[in-house]
This record gives C-alpha cells, sequence and structure tokens, in this order.
C-alpha cells in the first residue's frame, strides 16, 4: 500500500523565519493523504501542513513556530476548503468481483438443473 501527499494549497507568508530571521521565503504548504493499492485508491479528508523557509532551505517544524506563525497558518487552514474524498476500485478489483459473481450464478444454474432432474 502506497501514501501519497498531494498538494492542495501553497501560501508565502511574511512572517520572519525562526532559524535565518528574513522576512521574506516561508512557504505554507498544505497537503491531502491519498491511498493507493491493487485493490483501491482512497482519498482521505486528512490534511497536512509543511512550512519551509526558501532562503536557508530549512523545514519549520511546530516546536519552532511563533506565535505569529501560528495565527498566519490557522487562518489559511480556515481558507483551504474541505478537499473531495473518493473511493475507488481498481479494474483488477472489478474483474475479479465480476468473476465471482458469474461463476456464482452459474453455479446456482447448475444446480437448479440438479434439483429438476432429481
Amino acid at each position: 500500500m502506497e501514501t501519497v501527499q498531494k498538494e492542495i494549497k501553497e501560501a508565502a507568508l511574511t512572517n520572519n523565519c525562526p532559524e535565518c530571521f528574513s522576512n521574506e521565503g516561508l512557504i505554507l504548504t498544505f497537503y491531502q493523504k491519498h491511498i493507493k493499492s491493487a485493490w483501491f485508491k482512497k482519498a482521505t479528508g486528512e490534511i497536512t501542513d509543511k512550512i519551509v523557509c526558501n532562503n536557508c532551505h530549512t523545514t519549520i517544524y511546530p516546536v519552532r513556530w511563533t506565535e505569529d506563525i501560528e495565527r498566519v497558518r490557522e487562518f489559511y487552514l480556515k481558507t483551504v476548503e474541505n478537499p473531495k474524498t473518493y473511493f475507488k476500485l481498481t479494474k483488477l478489483t472489478v474483474f475479479i468481483l465480476l468473476g465471482i459473481v458469474i461463476a456464482a450464478i452459474v453455479v446456482f444454474v447448475l444446480m437448479q438443473k440438479q434439483l429438476l432432474l432429481v
């Protein structure tokens, strides 16, 4: 099973970076979790975020966030619309289920013919 984080929104922040103290270059990105397997594909409602400074090329983890960064993050989180979720079966799963249904119908019809002959 493969988990992928797909970007749904990106915003440039004007807050100071806690590492290099530059007030330009902070990028806040929101991601939606997607799960892929051989049997299905699913987009969940789970939203994650990440703040990166493009000046010092550092990921800013929540431990280093200032109150201003937290406030701005909360604001942008409210602007992110609920992402669309879905659950899709793969072609492999559909063919297997279709084969099972056809086999069940064939067995049922053959058993009915057996009962009529007796």
